[in-house]
């Protein structure tokens, strides 16, 4: 027994040196650009827990280093030169191992160009410049996952379910691949066509025009874009995706992505064909599809301001938003190529969208009215739309030569609105009295056409700053529509019906807008950091209006035949700005830049009554200061601030004077006197992130005043809840926002946790009758978000949102309405055996009841799905997916406006099972990842 002891000692004594064995790295360090060896540089082990350092040497006449007799674990090892970025990485020593780090390549700084360059085993994200940039596999994901699930765990990034992104607290516009279009400007195309596993980087930046980009100079004309960077292996032979899934009865959700790489030729196809929600239609096409209206004017800085009225058009919000029963067919192709050593680039697409929807739904609504009184609206009813639209894009780019270039774009689109609406709508007074019912149904079949082109000429001089560029724009837009308008209108008095009033109208529509615009912009270098920029440009913007409005001659008959001279006319508006102006630009790379300027502009207004054979013309001198900055914060940060005026001309169905009477309860008159609005506005953002701990910051806050806004005088008729609405110039109306974002990856319990917050502050002014009315609206919160990960076993996210609400009105300081919403979701993926994933989510939307409104509209929306991996490398798999297993979709939607408060609820799409086969193929040199 002791000889048995004796013996276990001595192998004790003798395996702990094995146990505490040193480990060792070693490697070489190149100069990237030169191939060259590097001496004297310093290579630095530190502890990633607080970054102290543990060991350093340098690398010796060869470019060689070695660190020897160092204690396992895990470090940070740090590569430095002076003029070379910095170099980290990640390394995990094994007793006795010895890690070779290869050949490390470090580059010049003058090479990158602002960019902070880390390793993308350490650093989750960069910051280049303006532009913030996530390293895609930093950011672990489910096998299969598509771009849109890669965003949605990006620090700053939301994405909401359906598709809506937000970066930085602004809207994404663009999702550009490779920096190009991809089929046009639907972001969902990319963000739910792409595998997340073909992505090397997302970058989310500001887009600004091309002609700024030339010149430098800030023209105010701003895209929130996010452009996705292909990975090298990903851009040869060719990578897709194939799901088909259907509940064998009622719902069903198709969908295939093609793309064909071969150097820098791009071929690319999809389909879609889902009743599930999973379709979105071109946002940018909303203006010229049904009532949408583009209404241009000076930006001020000798270019145009483009306002979007999307109306209750979902074709202008960019994706299917929920209300309502969808099925939609979405098909398209895209080609893009560049050729001659990147001289020639050429960049087309064909889209096909149709989208029918069927919905019915319940609006509530409350009017605060200054006698102490209130008026309320129940409305209900249900509609059918169609709408199908076919759409070319192309772009042509020619660098001439190192000094000069030329690039044009045309696009043009065909398409078809059709809608069928039976409304039934009932008002009270304040002791809940029937005033009116009305009935009303409508059917309008409307077709548009739009085509527009740009042309940009740049051309640089031997000086360097000294640059010539001329651009000019052209845009025309048809939309013609005829509609069937009936409906009956009983009118109460005393709870008793007082008069019936019967409308059986036919509507017919013509507007056409057509704007032509041309800039001619040239640089003067002051010096090696200054230049000052001239500019000039003349801008024509045509819009005419047609309106027949048709009666029966007898009730009896089908046709209709009388005119109705009071409903019908005939307008045009003309606006023809000429602007030019002067900026300076500085510029200190990797400290400061900035930019400050003035534009003058005159704009002659003509109006022209084409039925009564009147016209007016007027003219307005307009002052555009504009100023940028952008402050680079060492390596970790930037601040950056905007300031520019422009103006808005009203609508031409502002202006013109007819009245709409299609809705009886809302009257709508057109006001010829309106004048433009002027705008200022202010942007102020931050970002920082610290590379070793992880931890970033960004935020933003966005200011706009505007003088002679567009608001509203209301003209209410207490005996019949009938409102008469017309649009008049009002000042002093403001909105601000802002968003701030925290995130940071706490080592010790290996956990990533943040914080988002955002606010929304309005102050606008109407008329109620001749009463000045000021309303003011607040809304503000946040909430943390929390991720933990375990290597192949489970993912988890948690995120929460307290939000409150308050709005007030001048008129009712008495009433100010108060309530909270909030919105906290769960997201589970567990990896198990035998090739197996359960996923699922659950969004719990709580909205606090308020005395108008006191319905319980809280929702708990689960999800679930558990997927089974097929054929060799995973490259498929069948999923059985659960939707709204607990059947609490609600469609939802509280507005405050002004004097004017309502809750809508919808039908959407609710619980549903579905078996679903998906397969990413693949035929690149590397399989599919799951």
């Amino acid at each position: 027994m002791k000889k048995t002891a004796a013996l276990l000692v001595v192998l004790f004594l003798l395996s702990f040196p094995v146990f505490s064995q040193d480990a060792a790295i070693k490697g070489t360090v190149i100069d990237t650009l030169e191939k060259r060896n590097l001496s004297n540089t310093v290579i630095a082990l530190l502890r990633p827990a607080d970054s102290v350092l543990v060991s350093f040497t340098r690398s010796n006449k060869d470019g060689n280093f070695s660190m020897q007799k160092l204690s396992p674990g895990k470090f940070i090892v740090m590569i430095t030169r002076p003029a070379y970025a910095d170099y980290f990485d990640r390394i995990d020593l094994a007793p006795g191992a010895t890690v070779d780090l290869g050949k490390v390549s470090l580059i010049l700084k003058s090479q990158l160009l602002q960019e902070v360059v880390v390793q993308h085993k350490l650093g989750a994200i960069r910051i280049k410049g303006d532009t913030t940039e996530y390293i895609a596999d930093s950011f672990k994901l489910s096998a299969g996952a598509t771009v849109e699930d890669l965003l949605k765990k990006l620090p700053g990034i939301q994405v909401d379910k359906d598709g809506k992104i937000t970066a930085q607290g602004e809207t994404v516009q663009k999702v550009l691949v490779d920096g190009e279009e991809f089929f046009s400007d639907d972001p969902t195309i990319a963000t739910r066509g792409l595998t997340a596993d073909a992505v090397e980087k997302v970058q989310s930046f500001d887009k600004k025009s091309d002609q700024a980009e030339f010149t430098g100079i800030d023209d105010g004309e701003k895209t929130k874009t996010i452009n996705l960077q292909l990975k090298e292996d990903k851009k040869k032979g060719y990578f897709g995706k194939l799901e088909a899934g259907a509940d064998g009865d009622r719902y069903w959700n198709n969908n295939l992505m093609f793309n064909a790489f071969k150097g820098k030729r791009k071929l690319s196809a999809f389909g879609i064909m889902s009743n599930t929600g999973k379709t979105g239609l071109d946002w940018q096409e909303g203006m010229n599809y049904g009532s949408n209206n583009m209404e241009m004017g000076d930006d001020g800085a000798g270019g145009t301001y483009v306002y979007i009225d999307g109306g209750d058009d979902e074709f202008g919000s960019g994706n299917y938003w929920g209300e309502g029963l969808p099925k939609g067919w979405n098909a398209g192709l895209h080609y893009s190529n560049k050729w001659n050593a990147d001289k020639i680039h050429l960049n087309s697409g064909y889209q096909y969208n149709k989208l029918n929807t069927e919905a019915q739904g319940n609006t509530l609504s409350q009017y605060i009215l200054p006698d102490s009184t209130n008026l309320y609206v129940n409305e209900s009813g249900n509609s059918y739309r169609s709408r199908d639209r076919n759409r070319l894009n192309g772009l042509y780019e020619l660098k001439i030569d190192s000094m000069s270039s030329v690039k044009i774009t045309a696009q043009g689109s065909i398409g078809n609105n059709y809608s069928q609406s039976k409304y039934h709508q009932e008002s009270l007074n304040d002791n809940y009295d029937t005033l009116s019912i009305i009935d009303r149904v409508s059917t309008v079949d409307a077709n548009n056409k739009n085509f527009n082109a740009t042309l940009l000429w740049r051309q640089k001089f031997r000086k360097t700053g000294r640059t010539l560029s001329l651009s000019g724009r052209q845009n025309y837009t048809e939309n013609t529509s005829r509609g069937i308008f009936a409906s009956e209108n009983y009118f109460f008095e005393n709870g008793m019906l007082d008069s019936l009033k019967v409308l059986d109208q036919q509507k017919l529509t013509d507007n056409i807008t057509s704007a032509i615009n041309s800039r001619v912009s040239y640089t003067e270098p002051l010096s090696k950091r200054a230049l000052l920029e001239f500019n000039y440009s003349i801008d024509n913007n045509h819009r005419q209006s047609r309106i027949t409005t048709l009666e029966k001659r007898d009730p009896n008959l089908k046709e209709y035949e009388q005119y109705i001279d009071s409903l019908s006319n005939e307008y045009s508006f003309n606006v023809l700005t000429q602007s030019g102006g002067i900026n300076y630009r500085y510029a200190r790379p990797k400290k400061i830049t900035f930019s400050f300027g003035m534009n003058i502009s005159n704009a002659v207004y003509t109006r022209k009554d084409l039925k009564g054979g009147s016209a007016i013309d007027y003219s307005f001198t307009n002052f555009f200061p504009q100023a940028s900055l952008v402050w680079t914060m060492g390596r970790n940060g930037n601040l950056r601030f905007n300031y520019n005026g422009s103006t808005q001309a009203p609508s031409i169905d502002q202006i013109q004077p007819i009245r709409d009477i299609t809705d009886q309860l809302n009257i709508r008159v057109g006001n010829p006197d309106l004048e433009q609005a002027f705008r200022h506005n202010f942007s102020l953002s931050y970002n920082s992130y610290k590379f070793l701990s992880e931890r970033s910051i960004y935020g933003n806050v966005n200011f706009t005043a505007v003088q002679n806004d567009f608001s509203s005088l209301n003209i209410l008729d207490l005996s019949t809840g009938r409102k008469i609405i017309q649009p008049v110039n009002v000042d002093g109306n403001y909105r601000m926002n802002g968003w701030i974002g925290y995130w940071k990856k706490i080592k010790s319990l290996g956990i990533r946790t943040g914080f988002n917050g955002r606010f929304n502050v309005n102050h606008n002014t109407n008329f109620i009758g001749d009463q000045q009315n000021e309303n003011d609206s607040y809304t503000f919160g946040g909430g943390p978000r929390i991720s933990y990960q375990k290597e192949k076993r489970f993912e988890l996210w948690l995120s929460t949102g307290f939000y409150r609400n308050i709005s007030k009105t001048s008129l009712r300081s008495d009433l100010v309405t108060r309530y909270w919403t909030q919105e906290h979701d769960i997201d589970l993926l567990v990896f198990l055996p035998w090739k197996f994933e359960l996923g699922t989510n659950c969004n719990f939307s709580i909205r606090q009841r308020t005395s108008t409104f006191d319905r319980n509209n809280n929702a708990i929306r689960w999800n679930a799905r558990l997927d089974r991996k097929l054929f060799k490398n995973d490259v498929a798999r069948l999923r059985f997916s659960a939707n709204d297993i607990l059947n609490q979709n609600i469609g939802f939607n509280r507005n405050i406006n002004s004097n004017f408060i309502s809750e809508r609820t919808y039908d959407t799409i609710k619980r549903y099972f579905m078996l679903t086969f998906i397969w990413n193929f693949s035929k690149n040199g590397k399989p599919a990842q799951w």
